[in-house]
């Protein structure tokens, strides 16, 4: 990711729709499987701090991340540990965390095997723990913020989350999310087209507060769809929650 694209998250992401409804969404999951809450959980790839943040009423909070900007706002903004590391090769003690979450980070070029990360979380997991993942969906939505954010890929359901059971996770959802984006998204690069010689732009940006309050409602929506167990063909993101087994029967 661009060095500027933390600075952006850092002073948008409390108040920026996408953040909001997404960290509701994550927050819900949880509290779902561990009402009782008093969990450790891992912020795999935490960004600037703020799920971090969000997750602490929970229990006791991880994050790793490999970029020394993220790492700099995330202590600024959380009191948990937040620890430097490559998501390639850093290891944890094995059934250490009854939650792993990681948001738009495995899509990224420096992932250099999105399947073997996987297979980490799961033996850090605590048998019965689960995996919250945020992806990019959909190769045809690549756009100019993709190449801001080093996307090397995007990623599609049914292939996904045949890679993941093989990796030993049970399915618990897999949802796209924010369906009217993703025509959005289409409309917006036929319009715009290619813009030779220019740097490429970002899609964090502040928004009209109108504007801003309008898509808050729109992903709290959402959001509540996905809580009801309805899913959408399309959206701009794959939302998935899987499950490592309690036994070796899932």
């Amino acid at each position: 990711m661009e060095k500027d694209e933390y600075f952006r998250m850092y002073t948008l992401e409390t108040d920026f729709w996408w953040y909001i409804t997404l960290h509701k969404l994550v927050g819900h999951t949880i509290w779902k499987s561990f009402p009782e809450g008093g969990i450790r959980i891992l912020d795999a790839g935490c960004g600037t701090g703020r799920m971090m943040q969000v997750m602490q009423k929970f229990g006791e909070v991880t994050g790793i991340d490999y970029s020394d900007e993220a790492l700099f706002f995330a202590r600024k903004r959380t009191s948990g540990q937040v620890l430097s590391g490559d998501l390639n090769h850093f290891r944890f003690e094995k059934e250490s965390f009854h939650v792993v979450v990681c948001l738009d980070v495995l899509y990224h070029s420096g992932i250099r095997d999105d399947m073997a990360v996987i297979s980490h979380f799961h033996e850090i997991l605590k048998p019965g723990g689960i995996l919250i993942l945020n992806l990019p969906a959909f190769e045809c939505l690549r756009r100019e913020h993709d190449q801001v954010v080093h996307t090397r890929q995007r990623y599609k359901k049914k292939p996904f989350t045949t890679q993941l059971r093989q990796t030993g996770f049970g399915i618990m959802k897999a949802v796209y999310r924010l369906p009217l984006l993703f025509f959005v998204i289409l409309v917006s690069k036929k319009l715009t087209g290619k813009k030779n010689g220019m740097k490429p732009g970002t899609d964090l940006k502040v928004l009209p507060g109108w504007l801003n309050a309008c898509l808050i409602c729109y992903g709290k929506v959402n959001n509540f769809l996905i809580n009801k167990g309805l899913g959408f063909p399309l959206g701009s993101s794959l939302y998935v929650v899987a499950k490592k087994p309690s036994s070796n029967h899932f």
